[in-house]
């Protein structure tokens, strides 16, 4: 069944956005009659029916709703600092869709290296992998952030990828019970001052393994290392 993002899911006809209305029409040329899913993103999952196809739209009746509960039982918040290359990051936001991520916020410190953001596009990654992933749950996507911003979120466990110094392992400080910010900084990693801030403010300096990991990489790696230690409990 081909799955939509279809925000503000409701009973009744429908008119789908009008970018999935077009890939539905005239990239999988789906015929009326045609069932196909619909996804809010919230948790909402939609059996409907094509019954109006034309050049203004494509209209659908909702036959059946189901509402999916969230993924994880804890959290899973990760800061990431935007790579020089943004194919680079869109690919981080794609496989952290689809590996399971409830938040995420691009990070703004003082070595990352790209400050302009398409929020649309990013968002259009996150759908694409919503559906492509057969997944329930949108993640929150924000805007960029400061780093003095993003470390006043409350969460029970808050780390920061740290390249120098001393860490600790994510997979010993790691609780898989209890909701986590994670903090991924540019290729030049977080500068001492700001691992002194974060520090401060409560933050555990982490390591990911011996290697050292591009930004994107760390992000992906820490991702699914904790969707696993949720699933494993």
């Amino acid at each position: 069944m081909h799955l939509f993002h279809c925000p503000g899911l409701r009973n009744g006809l429908i008119d789908l956005p009008e970018e999935e209305a077009h890939h539905a029409l005239h990239v999988l040329r789906l015929p009326v009659g045609s069932v196909i899913g619909l996804l809010d993103g919230r948790g909402l999952f939609a059996e409907a029916v094509i019954t109006t196809a034309s050049k203004r739209g494509c209209t659908v009746q909702v036959r059946h709703k189901e509402q999916v509960p969230p993924e994880r039982k804890a959290k899973v918040h990760l800061a990431v600092a935007p790579t020089k290359q943004m194919e680079r990051f869109e690919w981080f936001l794609e496989k952290a869709t689809e590996i399971g991520v409830d938040r995420i916020t691009p990070l703004h410190t003082q070595r990352t290296e790209r400050t302009k953001l398409r929020h649309d596009r990013m968002e259009r990654v996150l759908a694409g992998a919503m559906k492509q992933s057969q997944r329930r749950w949108l993640p929150q996507l924000d805007g960029l952030t400061s780093l003095a911003d993003v470390a006043k979120e409350p969460l029970p466990q808050r780390f920061f990828g740290w390249c120098d110094g001393k860490q600790t392992e994510l997979s010993k400080a790691y609780q898989p019970n209890q909701g986590v910010l994670l903090l991924i900084g540019p290729e030049g990693d977080f500068t001492p001052e700001e691992a002194n801030l974060l520090t401060a403010a409560g933050f555990l300096p982490v390591a990911l393994g011996e290697a050292r990991l591009r930004t994107e990489t760390a992000a992906i790696a820490a991702c699914a290392w904790m969707n696993f230690a949720q699933a494993a409990r």
